[in-house]
């Protein structure tokens, strides 16, 4: 092999293991990304149950005077 073509392979080879790391990083962040997003999903849904029972316990509205008068 000449110099050259071995200095292109070599070059090719740190590309492509600089690549690999990137694509886990990516991997990896994309994997904590969806967790954080089916904790807050079902934070969000725990918090609309939430409100839908405290609006169904609500007193109904009495006869009370606006609070301009």
């Amino acid at each position: 092999m000449t110099q050259e073509l071995e200095s292109r392979v070599v070059d090719l080879e740190i590309q492509i293991t600089h690549q690999a790391n990137t694509i886990e990083d990516l991997s990896q962040m994309v994997s904590r990304q969806w967790d954080i997003m089916d904790r807050l999903t079902r934070q969000v849904k725990m918090l609309q149950d939430t409100l839908v029972e405290l609006e169904e316990n609500l007193p109904p509205p009495g006869n009370e005077k606006p609070p301009h008068y």
